[in-house]
This record gives C-alpha cells, sequence and structure tokens, in this order.
C-alpha cells in the first residue's frame, strides 16, 4: 500500500509540473502576445506564422517544460524548498530564468538559423529604437518571471495540503 501512495504521489508531481506549466504558457502568453505580438512569431519557429500556431508552439513547449520542472527539482536535495509555497514559488522563478536564458540564449537562435532567417524579428514597439530593444528584453524577462510564479504557485497548489486555493478543484487532503 506504501508503494502505492508514493507511486500516487510521484505521479501527482508529473501532473502538477505539466499542468502547472500549462496554466504558466497561458499566463506568459498573454504576456507575450499581449505586449509584443509574438504568437506568429513563435508558430513561424514551426514553418506556420500564425497566432493559433504559435500558441500551439508555446502551450506545448510551456506544459513540456512543466514536466522539465519536476526532472530537475524532485530530487531530495530540493526537499526543504518544495515543501511550502514560498519554496515551490523560488523553484518555479529560478527554473524560468534557466530556461529564459537557454531558450533565448541558445535554442531561439538554432531556431532561427535553421530557417534560414539572420536576426529575430523584433515587433515594432511603441518607441522604437535603442528602447525598442531594452523593451522587448524587459517583456521576456517579465512574460519568464510570471511563468516561474505561476509554475510554482500551481505546483504547490495540486501537491501540497497547505498550498491549496480555491480556484483549482483538488482536494488537498493526502498530499
Amino acid at each position: 500500500m506504501a508503494q502505492t501512495n508514493d507511486a500516487e504521489r510521484e505521479d501527482r508531481r508529473w501532473r502538477a509540473g505539466a499542468l502547472g506549466g500549462l496554466v504558466a504558457g497561458v499566463a506568459m502568453g498573454v504576456v507575450l502576445h499581449g505586449a509584443l505580438g509574438l504568437m506568429p512569431t513563435i508558430g513561424a519557429l514551426v514553418g506556420v506564422e500564425t497566432v493559433l500556431a504559435g500558441w500551439a508552439v508555446h502551450l506545448f513547449n510551456s506544459a513540456l517544460f512543466g514536466a522539465l520542472f519536476v526532472a530537475v527539482f524532485d530530487r531530495s536535495f530540493f526537499d526543504d524548498l518544495r515543501a511550502d509555497v514560498g519554496g515551490c514559488l523560488s523553484l518555479g522563478v529560478v527554473h524560468s530564468a534557466l530556461l529564459g536564458v537557454i531558450t533565448g540564449g541558445l535554442l531561439l537562435p538554432a531556431a532561427i538559423a535553421l530557417e534560414g532567417a539572420t536576426s529575430l524579428p523584433v515587433p515594432t514597439l511603441p518607441v522604437p529604437g535603442l528602447t525598442a530593444s531594452f523593451e522587448f528584453g524587459a517583456v521576456i524577462a517579465v512574460a519568464h518571471l510570471i511563468y516561474g510564479l505561476v509554475l510554482g504557485r500551481v505546483f504547490a497548489a495540486l501537491t501540497l495540503a497547505e498550498g491549496a486555493i480555491g480556484w483549482l478543484p483538488f482536494d488537498p487532503v493526502d498530499r
């Protein structure tokens, strides 16, 4: 019986990571698309430059990165941090910061090069010129911060008894 409970808890953590990533991806996507109109650009990475394709790619990656969160941080070394909401939030922020560096610094340039482009098509922002690049970077950073906070919070809500929040219809008992 104890093995079943351990297996159920592990399964719950994987589901919590993927669902947390998906919910966080929606929040991040709203910022990316609302502030910069980036969804068609994200879709272009798979050859379909539409808002719908961008959302599909972004949400798929968001859920995958939520599962990666569990793969990286579901280790005994991080037990103390995963034991409360604040720790889960901290792990989510660290995770999203690393994702921002890896995806923005390595994967995105590689994908752009594979598509044959020579630069990232930075959308026109309200203030063109040097500040546009700063605004672009700032929005990307804020979007990743939001992703990490939402991922950590949803993960806590789904895995910790004291992490429960009212708008998620899960019973926090026996976590």
